[in-house]
């Protein structure tokens, strides 16, 4: 039985990304034709022309603006990878299997032949790390960005984030074409720790992408108008 619900995922970004003033009259909108007979997929696809629409409007309304958050953004992110790059030098020595902290530690925390379990945990230590920075920093980067656009900061922090993920896509894209299978089976051998591997790069990217978004208001203020609306209709 087909339900009158429409799907909740389209249902969610188009709350949480769209940026079109009248967005909630096109969340009523699609609902009300969703519930008159329109099938799931011409609900996503709408979302999506929705979600694309509202964001070039806004961006090419304010387009100065726009290109100065973003770039302040990317300097931002730059500074990030400069400090990443110098403390993942010292962390990748301090944990490496080699040291002695290393040696001390994991031959009484793990059994016998606990270098195999170790290169496991060493690079999810690694991925932590990274992770915990990039939040932090991308946090404080879409806190920033939003800056910029204070009175409607979701088109210019959604702008952003889509910059950062089309930067994300052309790496991947530049590393299979350059390197093959090689780009994500990583370890030449060991092609099961090469795809682990790559599964924790690619949560830190996603780590950074979501920090982005909610410093920038983009997720905390729906989160909190979602919960106002709750207790609203509890109220009732």
């Amino acid at each position: 039985m087909r339900s009158e619900q429409p799907p909740r995922i389209a249902a969610w970004m188009l709350r949480h990304f769209g940026c079109s003033p009248n967005n909630d009259a096109v969340i009523g909108d699609l609902d009300e034709r969703y519930r008159l007979g329109r099938s799931r997929l011409w609900y996503w696809r709408q979302t999506l022309i929705a979600i694309a629409i509202g964001l070039f409007h806004e961006v090419w309304r304010d387009k100065a603006r726009t290109i100065a958050a973003i770039g302040t953004g990317w300097i931002m992110l730059g500074v990030y990878r400069l400090i990443r790059d110098r403390l993942l030098d010292v962390i990748s020595f301090e944990l490496s299997p080699q040291t002695a902290l290393a040696q001390y530690v994991f031959r009484r925390l793990l059994p016998r032949g606990w270098l195999i379990y170790y290169q496991w945990v060493y690079f999810v230590l690694l991925a932590l790390v990274v992770a915990t920075l990039g939040a932090m920093f991308g946090a404080f980067i879409g806190w920033v960005v939003a800056k910029f656009r204070p009175s409607s900061r979701n088109p210019i922090v959604v702008a952003y984030a889509v910059s950062f993920c089309g930067y994300w896509v052309y790496t991947i894209l530049r590393l299979i074409v350059k390197h093959g299978l090689g780009a994500i089976l990583i370890i030449p051998g060991h092609e099961l720790r090469g795809l682990f591997v790559f599964v924790l790069v690619q949560s830190v990217w996603m780590t950074i992408i979501a920090s982005i978004l909610f410093g920038g208001g983009v997720l905390k203020s729906r989160v909190e108008h979602s919960s106002r609306d709750g207790a609203e209709k509890r109220n009732e």
